[in-house]
């Protein structure tokens, strides 16, 4: 019985923000995300910001407002 207890460990772990996935490395602990999730979830941060050539609609509707 006392070798059935030496083989138990545990391992720190959390589920992904993004898909609910078992994380178990200390960076995706740290962030939250898996390295996949967190990299999808850094291209939809930067798509949402315009290009330097593009306005929103927002500005386009204020500019036409002056």
């Amino acid at each position: 019985m006392a070798d059935d207890l030496s083989e138990i460990f545990t391992v720190k772990a959390r589920r992904c923000k993004r898909c609910g996935g078992l994380l178990t490395s200390a960076e995706a602990l740290k962030d939250g995300y898996g390295h996949v999730c967190r990299m999808k979830t850094r291209e939809e941060e930067l798509a949402k910001i315009p290009g330097p050539n593009q306005i929103t609609l927002f500005e386009n509707l204020e500019s036409e407002d002056e």
